[in-house]
C-alpha cells in the first residue's frame, strides 16, 4: 500500500484546521448574538419597571402622589370634599367609576380635591362580601387599585367577579399578601364597621347609588364630565 505524501497530509491538516475555524467563529457569532439579545431584554425589563403608573412596586398614593388613608385619597387641606356613596354591585356605580373616577382623580393629583369612598349596601350579602374584600385590601394600602379593578371585573363578568374566590384571585393579582387578605375576609373582619357606615349613610339620607356630596351639599347635577369638574371648580 502506497503512503500518503507529506503534501496530501499537509492539505487534510489544513482543511481540519479551517473548519475548526469556522466552527469556532460561528460559536463567537452566536454567543454575541446571545449576548445582545440578553442585553436587549434587560434594557426593556427595566424600562417597563422604571415607569410610573400602576407598577407593582409603587405603592397607590406614590403613583397618584397624595396621601391615602383606607377609603380616602386626596391633601386633607384640599378645598373640596367629595365624597361618593357607593355599591360594587350597583352597574351606575361602575359606570361613574368608569366615567367620572378619572375626572375625580385628576383633581385629586392637583391638590384640589379630597376624596372619600364610602359604602351604601344596596345588593344584599353579595355587595357586603364586595365591601369586606375591599376594606381587607385597604389594610393593605390598595383599596383604591383594589376598588377600581373589582368594579371592571363586576362589569365584565357579572356577579361572580364578587364570590370570595374571584376577590382572592383579584387580591392576588394585584400582589397582595393573600394569606393576610383571605384570613381577613374569611373571617369577616371589617363585617361590623362597614354596616355601621351603610347604616349612617341611610341617616344622612343616603338611598340610592351613587350619592355624592361636594363640600357636604348633596350634587344632582349633570353626570357629564364637564359639568361635574365644573360643579367641583365652583365649590372651591
Amino acid at each position: 500500500m502506497a503512503k500518503k505524501s507529506s503534501s496530501q497530509r499537509s492539505r487534510k491538516g489544513s482543511k481540519k484546521s479551517g473548519s475548526k475555524k469556522k466552527q469556532n467563529r460561528t460559536i463567537f457569532w452566536v454567543a454575541i448574538g446571545l449576548g445582545l439579545a440578553l442585553v436587549i431584554i434587560l434594557a426593556a425589563v427595566g424600562f417597563i419597571s422604571s415607569r410610573p403608573g400602576k407598577s407593582a412596586g409603587a405603592s397607590f398614593d406614590e403613583s397618584v402622589g397624595q396621601p391615602v388613608d383606607r377609603t380616602t385619597i386626596g391633601d386633607p387641606n384640599a378645598p373640596v370634599l367629595v365624597e361618593t356613596y357607593e355599591d360594587f354591585l350597583c352597574p351606575h356605580c361602575a359606570d361613574f367609576t368608569a366615567e367620572l373616577g378619572p375626572v375625580l382623580m385628576d383633581l385629586v393629583r392637583d391638590g384640589k380635591v379630597r376624596w372619600v369612598y364610602k359604602y351604601r349596601v344596596i345588593g344584599g350579602s353579595d355587595s357586603l362580601t364586595a365591601n369586606m374584600a375591599a376594606e381587607c385590601a385597604a389594610d393593605q394600602g390598595k383599596f383604591w387599585p383594589y376598588h377600581e379593578e373589582l368594579f371592571r371585573r363586576i362589569q365584565e363578568k357579572g356577579k361572580i367577579a364578587v364570590f370570595p374566590n374571584s376577590l382572592k384571585k383579584l387580591a392576588a393579582d394585584l400582589g397582595l399578601d393573600t394569606d393576610q387578605f383571605n384570613q381577613c375576609l374569611d373571617s369577616k373582619q371589617h363585617l361590623k364597621e362597614i354596616q355601621k357606615i351603610d347604616q349612617a349613610a341611610a341617616a344622612r339620607g343616603v338611598n340610592g347609588t351613587p350619592t355624592i356630596f361636594i363640600n357636604g351639599q348633596r350634587y344632582d347635577g349633570s353626570r357629564s364630565p364637564e359639568a361635574f369638574k365644573a360643579a367641583i371648580e365652583a365649590a372651591k
